[in-house]
């Protein structure tokens, strides 16, 4: 099948020669059709003009529209010459409204509208909005005031542009229209061909149809003969009108139609659960077509945001691919490492930055390519420290001095200097082009010169220009810029795989297309508008509104349909937000129409059914000598109870050394909490030991309670936060623990119990097992009550009494550590004996601060909670057991 330029060239016989203009809508179409061209030459000759509908309009009037950065300046210029200074917003403030007012003049000048009566009327209607509201207040009169002034702020905006030669794009067609008559003049030997157009403002239609009436020209639609004849069909709404209104079709033909859609098709469906699915099928689909057939297959992107994801998926065997679209620089890896710079200068307190926000820096690749060995040093520096704000003197304290310059470029305060701030980046792009090896590392590298070239944008605006005074607005202009930058591909049209946005498909043809994210709200696009005109007023000027927008839409998806023979659409089905992602209306028209067979899919990642083996780690010699010197330093009961609970946990924390704290501590952890309760008790009970507890010593302990948990946050955690967040609550809750223990102890010696402290915290060490197993361990208290020694483990965690009791001793090696508890008072009962001997029976238990209730929580045999000889010759035996299988080279580290 013909394609649509081939058809054309076909008609037009002549299309050698400097006076041939052809005028197409877009610049990949453009470079399609001089391909073409060349390929028709028989002779040696001067080729002709071949121009995009925006480079024509700009060859007409001889101007060029200005980037969109410089006409904000502009605009806000503008509106400070007219508005009154103390009715002025902030530049930060007035760039949420710009974008949307200079769619609109765009819009107002490309449609021809007499920019008086509109804003009149726009200022008419915001007027009557806010007059329905009872509120009067600066704000409101402000806003309608600015409405008030808008044609002022138009006027002196369109004359400023000139003077500065950075016109808007609506400017220059309204002036195209006006020298249009001047231009076909002094053209008269050039025959002017437009081709394959669709949507047209007025501007467009006054020019065509001006050239076109001159005689000496022609314009070639793409249309389909059943679309144009149905009066219901959206696709050519506009091509419908123009041969119903134009001057043109009065005596001439409307022939330009053809019969492509109907001709047989393989239409495929895909539902992907998922955005990146989607580029998964995408090459599949691709797997299977082969080498010869690539350059007549393109891939059109609703969603270009998936090109980086379709690109990774390509198969290996495609080598040549074709991308005019270029990559955004704002989806690439650098763009993330910009983006937590900026996060990190934004908002910094007196005391430092917030530590997680240079911890993403430090963990980021480009960072550790800049400081390599010195970026983890930092981190661990941070964790180790609890820095929750980290100081510019916290971080060069550890940078060796090779790294401490480019280390003060990555965390120099910028001061909310703005200046500063585009300086300090270009600085770092400097010192990260100078670490990449241009071979080894060629797309960063042009990723970087890509956020080179933005800077460098910035830089110059702030040179001329003073509107940026803080890095806030700096942050916003840069977001502005990265979203319009890309980094442009080279490739041949000719050749290899298309991939290209929908609007660059426009009047290109290929036997196979696949669309991709063909879902409701990107194709069509949907009801959002980025405009202050409401949509009656749209109505009332015969603007586009979204109906308009989805039959522009509905055109370019049919276009893509009708000369293709395979057509593979992509869609995605997974929930977004408050609503879910739907295939689109498209999908369901041309199911309805029943011209063509759709085969449907359902794409879902690929998965295996998950075969749960329990993790085993063999005990190497290397890990028998670590066990072997552990056990000779000696053990202690947690890592025994955590041996119980899961051997492999027991194997990374005790042998690999691994700490699963590996992060700073933003509030107070529970571990945290515990430490600081026992050493409170310790600090409070020391003075105490070997004397009867009276009530008034208890009340003289309550009274220091608060000093001495402040001071225990101070050894452990820190003051800096302590009264902030929960933080805050977690001190309270701390006082009142060990508030509510002492009161207790208060009441049971009112009831007649008589208490002697015998130790706190008793630091046991080197207590012998066997001749190479030692014991180690911390009681936390050891008390004579009504003449029974008691062996206490504090807990602030919730402990019942069914923890603490056994009915065989063979439970406490019950796996996921059932019994740890028993097991832990057991062992420090049997380590005390060892120590020296006790004098039996004794007790051994807990008392839990979240059970304080419940009191004393014995270690209970059968019910009796009297610990004997015997009992600890018992629990000996059990624990020699444990040890045992633990230092057996023959049984691995087993995952429970």
């Amino acid at each position: 099948m013909q394609s649509f330029i081939d058809v054309v060239l076909n008609k037009e016989q002549n299309i050698e020669g400097a006076n041939l203009i052809f005028i197409v809508p877009s610049r990949r179409a453009g470079n399609t059709l001089r391909k073409k061209v060349a390929v028709r030459a028989s002779k040696t000759s001067f080729a002709p003009q071949i121009f995009s509908i925006e480079e024509f309009i700009s060859h007409i009037t001889g101007l060029k529209s200005a980037s969109n950065v410089d006409l904000i300046f502009n605009l806000y210029e503008s509106y400070t010459d007219v508005v009154e200074k103390e009715k002025l917003v902030p530049f930060q403030t007035f760039c949420g409204w710009a974008q949307s007012i200079l769619s609109d003049f765009n819009e107002v000048d490309r449609f021809l509208l007499d920019q008086k009566e509109v804003f009149n009327h726009l200022k008419d209607v915001k007027e009557l909005s806010e007059h329905w509201s009872s509120s009067t207040n600066e704000i409101v009169v402000n806003y309608i005031d600015f409405w008030n002034n808008l044609l002022e702020i138009y006027t002196v905006f369109c004359e400023k542009s000139l003077r500065t030669d950075a016109v808007h794009q609506g400017y220059i067609y309204r002036q195209a229209v006006e020298v249009i008559e001047h231009y076909i003049s002094s053209s008269l030997e050039i025959r002017h061909i437009f081709l394959g157009f669709n949507a047209l403002n007025t501007a467009e239609q006054q020019i065509i149809q001006a050239i076109l009436a001159s005689g000496n020209s022609e314009i070639y639609w793409d249309t389909e003969k059943s679309f144009v004849k149905n009066p219901y069909h959206e696709t050519n709404l506009f091509i419908k009108k123009y041969k119903n209104d134009w001057a043109y079709y009065s005596t001439k033909d409307f022939s330009w139609s053809f019969d492509n859609y109907s001709t047989p098709k393989v239409i495929n469906t895909y539902a992907c659960s998922q955005d990146i699915l989607q580029a998964k099928t995408l090459g599949s689909i691709l797997e299977n077509i082969p080498q010869k057939n690539l350059s007549s297959t393109a891939i059109v992107l609703g969603d270009e945001a998936l090109l980086l994801p379709v690109l990774n998926a390509l198969p290996t065997h495609i080598h040549k691919v074709n991308i005019t679209m270029g990559i955004p620089i704002g989806k690439t890896p650098t763009a993330s490492f910009f983006d937590q710079l900026l996060s990190l200068k934004k908002n910094p307190q007196k005391n430092g930055y917030y530590f997680k926000e240079v911890l993403k820096i430090l963990r980021n690749p480009i960072t550790q390519s800049l400081l390599g060995d010195t970026a983890t040093v930092l981190q661990e520096e941070i964790i180790k420290k609890n820095l929750i704000y980290v100081s510019l003197e916290d971080i060069l304290t550890k940078v060796k001095p090779t790294d401490l310059q480019i280390t003060k470029t990555l965390f120099l305060d910028w001061d909310n200097q703005p200046k500063s701030a585009v300086t300090n980046c270009l600085n770092i792009i400097q010192e990260l082009r100078t670490s990449y090896d241009e071979s080894k590392d060629a797309l960063q590298v042009e990723y970087l010169y890509g956020f080179y070239v933005a800077f460098n944008k910035l830089k110059t605006l702030m040179d001329d220009r003073d509107h940026i005074t803080d890095v806030a607005t700096f942050i916003l202009f840069y977001r502005d810029i990265i979203s319009s930058e890309t980094i442009d591909l080279k490739g041949d049209p000719d050749e290899g795989l298309q991939i290209m946005g929908v609007l660059e498909s426009r009047v290109l043809d290929y036997e196979h297309v696949i669309l991709t994210s063909v879902n409701e709200g990107i194709l069509p696009s949907g009801k959002s508008q980025n405009s202050y005109i409401p949509y009656d007023l749209k109505k009332l000027y015969d603007l586009p509104t979204y109906s308009e927008k989805d039959a522009v839409y509905a055109y370019h998806f049919y276009h893509l349909l009708h000369r293709a023979r395979t057509v593979d659409l992509l869609y995605t089905t997974h929930s977004t937000g408050l609503g879910s992602s739907e295939q689109s209306r498209f999908i369901r028209q041309i199911e309805e129409e029943g011209i063509h067979t759709i085969h449907k899919y359902t794409v879902t990642p690929a998965s295996q059914p998950a075969t749960i083996t329990a993790e085993k780690i063999e005990k190497t010699p290397e890990v028998i000598t670590k066990l072997s010197r552990l056990f000779k330093k000696g053990i202690s009961p947690s890592a025994l109870t955590t041996y119980l609970r899961n051997p492999v946990v027991f194997y990374e924390r005790y042998i690999l050394g691994i700490d699963n704290s590996d992060e700073v501590e933003e509030t107070v952890a529970a571990n945290t909490m515990g430490t600081i309760v026992h050493n409170t008790l310790e600090e409070l009970y020391k003075p105490h030991i070997g004397i009867v507890l009276t009530e008034d010593i208890l009340k003289n302990l309550i009274k220091g309670i608060e000093p001495e948990v402040r001071n225990q946050f101070k050894l452990e955690y820190g003051l800096t936060h302590i009264q902030e967040g929960k933080n805050k609550i977690i001190y309270a809750v701390i006082c009142r623990y060990v508030y509510n223990y002492l009161k207790r102890e208060i009441s049971l010696l009112k009831k007649g119990n008589v208490v002697i402290i015998q130790a706190v915290e008793d630091d046991l060490r080197d207590i012998p097992l066997t001749d190479t197993v030692s014991l180690r361990g911390k009681v936390d208290l050891v008390e004579q009550r009504n003449g029974n020694l008691n062996i206490v483990d504090y807990k602030t965690g919730k402990v019942a009494q069914t923890d603490l009791n056994l009915k065989s001793y063979e439970d406490l090696l019950l796996p996921e550590g059932k019994f740890e508890k028993a097991f832990q008072v057991l062992m420090y009962a049997y380590m005390l004996n060892k120590k020296k001997p006790l004098s039996f029976p004794v007790s051994a238990g807990i008392i839990s601060f979240k059970n304080l209730q419940s009191g004393f929580l014995a270690f209970k045999y059968n019910k009796n909670q009297e610990i004997t000889a015997e009992t600890l010759l018992e629990f000996e035996a059990v624990l020699k057991r444990l040890v045992e299988e633990i230092l057996d080279p023959s049984i691995p580290f087993t995952e429970r």
